[in-house]
């Protein structure tokens, strides 16, 4: 019951890919579909439940290798989405090397399949490959807030 309410809860999620990611960044066009990534602090949640479970079943792990598990990923906040797009992987990096596609962001490093943008102390990773054998582009998104920037949403 309770991992059909993690699949449920994950399907939502993903509706809200888009809106989330646009927060951060302005999404590449003509995207023909988005893959939700569960956040650190959804994987923690769900490291936290299944540290929880007294057996060690088909997990193949005990319940304190869960709860050291469930641990480390609460550390830190990293978010990830993937999205596929009609665009070849060219069109992607040149979207993306106009500033208004930024919101912000400055290009530390665009090295092909690489894209590595950071603004204050938040670094934003794109990773642009082809969708094979699919027409188009996979990107996924790898957002990391700094340690500073963590305390001061905390408070």
């Amino acid at each position: 019951m309770a991992l059909a309410g993690f699949a449920v809860y994950f399907a939502w999620r993903e509706v809200r890919t888009i809106g989330e990611l646009t927060e951060i960044i302005e999404p590449v066009p003509n995207i023909t579909d988005v893959t939700y990534v569960p956040t650190s602090a959804e994987v923690a949640a769900v490291a936290q439940f299944l540290a929880a479970v007294p057996s060690r079943g088909s997990l193949g792990t005990t319940q304190e290798e869960r709860r050291d598990l469930a641990e480390r990923a609460s550390e830190r906040r990293i978010e990830y989405w993937i999205i596929q797009t009609a665009l070849g992987s060219d069109a992607v990096f040149a979207f993306y090397k106009d500033a208004t596609s930024r919101k912000g962001w400055t290009i530390e490093t665009d090295d092909p399949p690489w894209l590595f943008l950071a603004r204050g102390s938040e670094t934003l990773v794109l990773f642009v490959t082809d969708d094979f054998p699919r027409p188009g582009t996979r990107i996924l998104y790898g957002f990391s807030i700094g340690a500073d920037e963590r305390e001061q949403l905390s408070n």
